[in-house]
Formats: structure tokens, C-alpha cells, sequence
């Protein structure tokens, strides 16, 4: 039988509580609630995690936006079928972000202009200093006449409550 020293058995151990502590990290992001909707929808809130919005019908898009360099391939859940989904009864949204940006837009602006909600750029999830991990984006590059100062604003990106009104 091969012995160890204790030196090498003490490095494998923390190597071993390492990848624990890993595993556990992505497991709890991925349980972690990052999208709170509340007010006039079936239920009085609801929070979804990645994985729960992953779940839900998605597509891959390519758009290039203002805020970034180049045309990118987001992978996203469109705003109807989020709305649809959770029984949204109202007429605005008021969205709102990690640093508290937030406006009020109107549901129809949405729907009619295809908004959508990505949670991951080129193959990658977002991350907060990327813009994520959710941003509500336009398909601007195929909708050229809305990419505009109005539109853009809607933009929200780190978006973290909807509140439907």
C-alpha cells in the first residue's frame, strides 16, 4: 500500500474542499431567485432562478446594441411569453435593475417590437458586469426604426423586478 505524506494528504484534502465549495457556489446560483414578478398576475409574486427561466421556450437572437461592440447571439425568453406564462392582467411594466434604475413601459411597446429577456451572450451566461445576468433587450438590428433614444431606455440591463400595473 502506498503511503502519503501528511503534507500531500492535507493538500488533497483542500483541493477536495475547493471543489466542494465550487459545486455548492453554482448549485445555489442556480437555485438563487433572479427575476421577481409581482402585482396584477395570476399570483401576487412569483421569482424565477436560472434554470426556471432556462426551462421556458427560448431562442437565439443576434443584434447588436449601443452598449456593446459589435453584433452578439443572446439566448433569450421573448416578454409575451413570460407575460402569458404568469397571467399578467395589467397595461405597463415598471422594470427595474440591480442599481435601482428602473422605468415604467407600456406592455403593448413590448410585445409589438419583440422584447426580449436574454440571460446569455454568445454561449455564456451573463454576468453583472456584463449586463446580467438578465437584460431586457429590442432585436435592433432587425428592427432598425427602433433603435432610438425611447426604445433604448427600455433596455434594462441587470434587470431584476417586473411589476406588472
Amino acid at each position: 500500500m502506498v503511503q502519503i505524506s501528511s503534507f500531500f494528504r492535507n493538500i488533497l484534502l483542500a483541493l477536495l474542499l475547493v471543489i466542494a465549495t465550487l459545486s455548492l457556489y453554482q448549485k445555489s446560483y442556480a437555485a438563487s431567485p433572479i427575476l421577481t414578478i409581482s402585482g396584477k398576475i395570476t399570483d401576487n409574486s412569483i421569482s424565477f432562478d436560472i434554470n426556471q427561466l432556462r426551462a421556458m421556450p427560448n431562442f437565439k437572437i443576434k443584434t447588436e446594441t449601443i452598449w456593446t461592440d459589435g453584433s452578439h447571439t443572446y439566448t433569450a425568453i421573448s416578454v409575451e411569453n413570460l407575460l402569458t406564462s404568469i397571467g399578467a392582467q395589467g397595461t405597463q411594466l415598471i422594470l427595474t435593475a440591480l442599481n435601482d434604475y428602473s422605468i415604467e413601459v407600456p406592455i403593448n411597446v413590448l410585445i409589438e417590437n419583440n422584447a426580449f429577456i436574454a440571460f446569455e451572450q454568445d454561449g455564456k451566461k451573463m454576468r453583472i458586469r456584463d449586463k446580467g445576468p438578465l437584460w431586457l433587450l429590442y432585436p435592433f438590428t432587425d428592427s432598425p426604426q427602433i433603435n432610438t433614444p425611447f426604445y433604448q431606455s427600455h433596455s434594462v440591463w441587470q434587470l431584476k423586478n417586473i411589476e406588472v400595473l
